[in-house]
C-alpha cells in the first residue's frame, strides 16, 4: 500500500512534537534545567535550523513522498515532493521502506516563513524561483525506517548511530545535510554558541528515547530557543593580542596581504604573488590583522572589589576595532556564548552589541553577573 512501511501509514501518521517549558516558566528556571538536562550525559542534541518539517518518505513498494507537518484544509496530508526536483535523486537513490525526519530550509537565509512562501506556490511556479535564486535544502535530523528495518521502538542514541553511519554510506549530495549530535560539555558549548550567532536553537532528546507519535512526554525532548542566550556586560582593557599570523582562507589565488618571509617586509597591495609564491619566491600570504598591524583580539575584564578584573580575550571583531583598539578603552560590550572555567575566565565569547555611554557605563560592570552564569 502506498506510504506504508512495516504495517505503519508513514504519509498520514502523526509527526512527533517536542516537549518545551510552558511559556510562564522563569528564564532562570528555564536555564537551571536545561543545564542540569545537558550535563546530567543523559540527552543528545543537534542544531536546529528555521525552515519546516518534511518527512522524506520512500514506502515498502517504492512510491515516494515529502510530507509536511500540518494538513491541508480537507484535513489530508500535505504531499509536495513535486515541488523540489532537486532531491529527486536521492529518493530514488534510497532503499524501499526508509523514512526519514528533516527540515527543509536555506542555508544562510534560514526562516519558516521563506520556506512557506516557496512551497504554497503553485508547483511550476516554486521551481521557477528557486532556479532564479536558491534551491531549497533537507537537513536529515531523525530516522523512523531504512531499509524495510522499523527504528521506532529504537532508543534515540541508537538512531542517531545509524543515521550517522547511513549518511557516510550514502553518496553526497547537493541539497541534503545530516544533523551533527553532541552530548554534555560539548553540547552546552555549542547551544552557547549557535544562540550566540543568532542560530535557532537546538532541540535534545533522552538517549533511551523511543519514537512517539504526537507529543514526547515532559523532559523527554526538550526544544531550546533563542531565549536561553546567556550575556554579561564587560568592557576593554585597551590591552590587545597579536594577531594570526599565517592565512588559511581558500582566496589565497586573489590574495591582497603578502610579506617576504625572509625579511618580514610587507609587499605592496596586489593579488600578483600567488605565481611567485607557487615558483619558489619566499614570498607567504598573511592575514589582514597582521600585514596591517592591528590587534588579534582584545582583552575583556569587569569590576571586582572596586578593582579591574580581566576575564579573556575577545575575537571577531570589526577591522575598525582592531585598527584603533588603544581608543576602545572602557567601551562596553554585550558579550554572548559565555560559560565560566575553572580559573575565573569566560569562554567562547562573542560581541553581540556595543553599548552605549546613555545604556551602560563600564563602571556598571561588576563580577555579579558571571557569578550568576
Amino acid at each position: 500500500m502506498k506510504g506504508y512501511v512495516n504495517g505503519i501509514d508513514w504519509v498520514n501518521a502523526e509527526p512527533m512534537k517536542y516537549w518545551s517549558f510552558t511559556a510562564g516558566t522563569p528564564e532562570e528556571k528555564r536555564r537551571t534545567e536545561t543545564r542540569n538536562m545537558i550535563f546530567s550525559g543523559d540527552y543528545y542534541g543537534a542544531l536546529k535550523v528555521d525552515g519546516y518539517y518534511e518527512r522524506l518518505i520512500k514506502d515498502e513498494d517504492g512510491n515516494c513522498f515529502m510530507v509536511a507537518r500540518s494538513k491541508n484544509v480537507k484535513g489530508e496530508a500535505t504531499e509536495k515532493l513535486a515541488w523540489v526536483p532537486q532531491i529527486h535523486d536521492f529518493m530514488e537513490s534510497l532503499p524501499n521502506g526508509t523514512v526519514f525526519l528533516s527540515e527543509c530550509w536555506l542555508p544562510g537565509n534560514e526562516g519558516s516563513q521563506k520556506i512557506t512562501s516557496l512551497l504554497g506556490c503553485l508547483k511550476d511556479r516554486c521551481i521557477l524561483r528557486q532556479e532564479k535564486d536558491q534551491k531549497l535544502n533537507f537537513y536529515i535530523f531523525d530516522v523512523m525506517c531504512y531499509n524495510g528495518e522499523d527504528y521506532t521502538k529504537t532508543p534515540f542514541l541508537e538512531r542517531i548511530e545509524m543515521l550517522h553511519a547511513i549518511s557516510h554510506a550514502l553518496q553526497p549530495h547537493d541539497y541534503v545535510q545530516y544533523a551533527q549530535y553532541y552530548h554534555g560539555e560539548e553540547l552546552w558549548d555549542k547551544l552557547q554558541s549557535a544562540l550566540a550567532d543568532g542560530r535557532e536553537g537546538m532541540v535534545i532528546m533522552k538517549k533511551d528515547a523511543p519514537v512517539y507519535f504526537k507529543r514526547t512526554p515532559a523532559r523527554v525532548s526538550l526544544k531550546i530557543k533563542k531565549e536561553l542566550k546567556e550575556s554579561i556586560d564587560c568592557f576593554f582593557t585597551g590591552r590587545a593580542a597579536a594577531p594570526s599570523k599565517d592565512y588559511n582562507g581558500k582566496e589565497i589565488e586573489t590574495w591582497q596581504y603578502w610579506i617576504n618571509s625572509m625579511t618580514d617586509e610587507r609587499l605592496p597591495l596586489g593579488n600578483h604573488y600567488f605565481d611567485a609564491f607557487m615558483n619558489g619566491k619566499p614570498y607567504i600570504p598573511v592575514t589582514k590583522p597582521y600585514y596591517n598591524g592591528w590587534a588579534g583580539s582584545l582583552e575583556i575584564a569587569v569590576l571586582k572589589d572596586g578593582e579591574e578584573y580581566p576575564i579573556g580575550y575577545i575575537s571577531g571583531l570589526p577591522d575598525e576595532v582592531k585598527k584603533n583598539y588603544k581608543t576602545m578603552r572602557y567601551q562596553v560590550v554585550e558579550i554572548g556564548a559565555m560559560q565560566l572555567t575553572e580559573d575565573g575566565r569566560l569562554r567562547h565569547g562573542k560581541i553581540l552589541s556595543f553599548r552605549s555611554p546613555e545604556d551602560k557605563i563600564w563602571s556598571d560592570c561588576t563580577y555579579d553577573q558571571i557569578k550568576n552564569l
